[in-house]
């Protein structure tokens, strides 16, 4: 009898370390991770940048939570994330890089977490160095992580806005990058973009 409830508590331990080592470990691998150029203007379609600097392949984003894993389904059902490590001027002149996440509605929670090699204005989401023609932020990381309420997670567009990439200077848009996060049959004529890494 000994033996069964032992067993029971090794079954039950072990589940629990496996759950809390993939939402610590596996969770952050499903973010949708993409490349920013700016200036690229209004990304609607896919395209290839080329100018001072790597050629930039960007395109519209959209994430179907349908199609997410089991797991991610399963436990962590109401995040959603983005993440970036490539900011790169293709244009001809320094620029102050200022970022917006564009039409989130209020009651969607979102947690940005920024490393780089620039300094970088929490409050303002701006990078306070400029980024020279043919540069990229150095170090960079960006986590976007969506908190979605539940009673969107029935919705068949839950999110419908994008990242605005803007000049800190002048407030000129110079980049902006739909972001549409989408439930089954919403995304069928939508352009997939970004990767799960």
């Amino acid at each position: 009898m000994k033996t069964k409830y032992i067993l029971g508590f090794v079954l039950v331990i072990a589940i629990t370390l496996s759950l809390g080592a993939y939402s610590a470990t596996l969770g952050k691998s499903e973010l949708v991770h993409f490349w920013v150029a700016v200036p690229a203007g209004n990304v609607t379609a896919p395209m290839v940048l080329r100018g001072a600097g790597p050629p930039i392949s960007m395109s519209p984003i959209v994430i179907d939570l349908q199609s997410r894993g089991v797991l991610k389904n399963l436990l962590q059902p109401q995040l959603e994330g983005l993440s970036t490590h490539w900011i790169y001027n293709l244009g001809k002149k320094p620029v102050k890089v200022k970022l917006n996440l564009a039409n989130v509605p209020p009651d969607i929670a979102v947690d940005w977490e920024v490393n780089s090699g620039f300094e970088f204005d929490a409050a303002t989401h701006t990078f306070k160095t400029p980024l020279y023609p043919g540069g990229s932020v150095p170090n960079l990381g960006i986590d976007w992580v969506f908190h979605i309420p539940a009673y969107y997670m029935d919705e068949p567009v839950i999110y419908d806005g994008g990242l605005e990439v803007i000049d800190a200077d002048t407030g000129a848009v110079l980049t902006f990058i739909p972001i549409k996060f989408v439930n089954g049959a919403a995304s069928s004529s939508a352009t997939q973009g970004g990767s799960c890494h």
